[in-house]
């Protein structure tokens, strides 16, 4: 069944916006005929039938309720230096397959991507349809959080408060893994930091683990800041909720 998200809250009745109708019908190939699963900017999931579609916006009916009750699974929560675009786009669509609860991206001592601050809403704007678009692809009944700009030591210090386990994935590390430091974790919401492309700087590593983050090493090689964060979620999710 195909799933869409939309902003307002579902009702008997609802209008899917153009965009989305036109992603749904388009891109998806969706037979126009069969139900969709629908989930709201409140939290709720139903699913739907397409009634008509007029000047590109479907409306829909409430055919069925769907369950979304917690599985229980630990929230996997990833903070990821600023990248180029492309990379930084890769990483969030990848992420939100892979199940991440929240992402955070950050400015980092050496990252080579510099966002002026006038031109971030728009870059937000884009990384969170990619991330829409990617949830409806992999049929997820809630969007991923995207926090964009925030210090680090402001996201670690309010985690911490939740209860957060904090790992920090460093190139410099050789011994403790990534697999060790989970074991016997109670903890249910879990945070990675992941580096820009010139790595991290040994003053915020340090500054990280005043803050009570946990260094690891996710392998051998040297990995690619893209390639450590898709990694590192996979390898969380495998740990924590598989």
């Amino acid at each position: 069944m195909k799933k869409i998200f939309i902003a307002t809250p579902l009702d008997t009745e609802i209008i899917i916006p153009k965009e989305t109708t036109h992603h749904l019908l388009t891109v998806f190939r969706h037979n126009i005929a069969k139900p969709i699963r629908v989930s709201s900017s409140d939290g709720g999931t139903a699913t739907y039938r397409i009634v008509d579609v007029v000047e590109g916006a479907a409306r829909a009916e409430r055919i069925g309720e769907v369950d979304t009750t917690s599985t229980g699974d630990v929230e996997v929560v990833l903070v990821q230096a600023f990248l180029k675009a492309d990379k930084l786009e890769w990483i969030l669509q990848k992420t939100t397959e892979l199940n991440v609860h929240t992402v955070y991206a950050v400015p980092m001592k050496h990252c080579v991507a510099q966002y002026k601050a006038d031109k971030l809403p728009q870059k937000v704007d884009r990384w969170q349809k990619i991330m829409k678009e990617a949830a409806q692809q992999c049929g997820r009944d809630q969007l991923p959080q995207l926090e964009v700009g925030q210090s680090l030591s402001d996201i670690l210090t309010a985690e911490a408060k939740q209860g957060t386990r904090l790992l920090v994935a460093y190139e410099n590390e050789a011994s403790h893994t990534l697999k060790e430091a989970l074991q016997q974790d109670e903890s249910q919401r879990v945070l990675i930091i992941i580096g820009p492309e010139g790595g991290l700087s040994e003053s915020e590593v340090a500054q990280m683990m005043a803050l009570g983050a946990e260094v690891v090493t996710l392998g051998s090689t040297i990995l690619r800041a893209e390639t450590a964060a898709i990694s590192a979620v996979s390898m969380l999710q495998y740990e924590l909720n598989m």
